[in-house]
């Protein structure tokens, strides 16, 4: 049996069936299989997350009945190697058959055979989508369909299809802590690019969580503590509302090292991840384990600038969790929407007058966005819009909000906004 295939599969079992986290699930996998397995492991199992909606469609065109639990799921694997992997035809299929004899029912893999030359006959060029726009686009990059029409009604169909079109090339930034030239940085990565930050590269190869002088954060991530330190004095004190894992907290203290920085929580598990951050990038912050919709007296008006990184439907990174698409439902956003209105409020009053208080999520869609925010505004008119300062990036450089796209911007799909308390 293919032992990347089986790899492959037992990952998605864990994702498709407990709902576990696609990264985590992915790292066990990786880090108890063969070096020459892990990329092609790493491809099937983003890929048929990536191509769920798209894979589901094509194979209901192939089947007079549509299958369910493990059986979909190995003609999930077979389909999306099929079309979008350079695999032989013969050994996608036999190699997706072999792995469904897992079932014990001859039937099934017979099924599973039969069905997998079908979806080769038009692998390559299969464009038998359907004719309405929104229901097109949802199938070909399969992108739930309400989430589309939510893209449509707020960005206009031109901009909601760049943004369901667009694919990551995969990556990883990688921030380094003391000045490195782009060669030094290719010295120890398959390739290195410059990005709009000076202190982050863009490389592919085996990149480690972190080291003594660098790790992993995105763009967007490093974009917001940016902001938040150019709001910030000196020796101000910066709070960080829902920090875990801690990326832009220690960020913030980096970039404002003679600053007060208190990292917040709702979880301990989630604190103690901020503290190992903290620790590896020899960082010193205060935690603190506390629910940010609650009051808290000792904390009013303490704070030169607050973050609120709410908790969002987390349409903005599908590049790297997308399981997202496959759990997120509609009918999330409302209750979403309430838990960041509650904690953006109530994180409010610790802003000092004259303070920044920046909201900040990583979604693209406006009514846990733009619509928080001006909510927000009308009911608290000791607030107004504040500036954000993003020299590196001119289209956001001194908007009062703005939404990275990453299509457009070369980063996940964040909003910020920065509001001021009035003095």
């Amino acid at each position: 049996m293919n032992n990347a295939f089986l790899k492959s599969f037992c990952t998605l079992q864990q994702i498709y069936r407990e709902r576990a986290f696609s990264a985590i699930a992915l790292n066990k996998t990786l880090s108890d299989c063969k070096k020459q397995d892990k990329a092609l492991i790493t491809k099937i199992v983003y890929g048929v997350l990536d191509n769920d909606i798209k894979l589901e469609y094509v194979i209901s065109r192939k089947v007079k009945k549509f299958p369910k639990g493990d059986t979909l799921l190995y003609l999930k694997i077979g389909a999306y190697c099929l079309m979008e992997l350079s695999i032989p035809v013969y050994a996608v299929v036999n190699d997706v058959a072999e792995l469904s004899k897992l079932s014990g029912d001859r039937r099934t893999v017979g099924f599973v055979n039969a069905t997998l030359k079908a979806v080769a006959a038009d692998a390559k060029n299969f464009d038998d989508y359907p004719k309405e726009e929104t229901e097109r686009l949802s199938v070909q990059y399969s992108y739930p369909l309400w989430a589309v029409k939510k893209l449509v009604k707020d960005y206009g169909l031109q901009t909601a299809t760049q943004i369901v079109q667009f694919h990551s090339d995969h990556k990883t930034t990688v921030r380094f802590v003391r000045p490195l030239t782009t060669q030094q940085v290719a010295q120890r990565f398959d390739e290195a690019e410059p990005t709009l930050f000076e202190d982050a590269f863009a490389v592919k190869g085996n990149v480690p969580p972190y080291s003594d002088d660098c790790t992993q954060q995105s763009l967007a991530s490093m974009a917001i503590a940016r902001i938040c330190a150019a709001l910030t004095p000196n020796e101000g004190s910066f709070l960080d509302c829902c920090a875990a894992p801690g990326g832009k907290s220690v960020y913030f203290k980096q970039l404002k090292p003679l600053s007060e920085v208190t990292s917040c929580d709702l979880h301990a598990h989630r604190v103690e991840l901020i503290q190992s951050y903290a620790r590896r990038m020899n960082v010193s912050l205060k935690t603190v384990c506390r629910d940010m919709t609650l009051p808290f007296e000792e904390w009013t008006e303490k704070f030169d600038a607050v973050l609120c990184d709410v908790p969002c439907s987390g349409f903005g990174v599908l590049d790297s969790r997308p399981d997202i698409k496959l759990f997120r439902e509609n009918k999330d956003i409302s209750e979403l929407m309430k838990l960041q209105y509650a904690i953006l409020s109530n994180c409010s009053d610790f802003v000092k007058k004259g303070g920044s208080l920046v909201y900040s999520t990583c979604t693209l869609f406006d009514n846990e966005n733009g619509q928080n925010v001006r909510k927000f505004l009308k009911e608290h008119d000791d607030f107004t819009y504040g500036e954000i300062s993003l020299p590196q990036l001119k289209e956001a450089n001194g908007k009062q909000s703005y939404q990275f796209l990453p299509h457009k911007d070369g980063m996940q799909g964040f909003f910020v906004a920065v509001l001021t308390r009035k003095k």
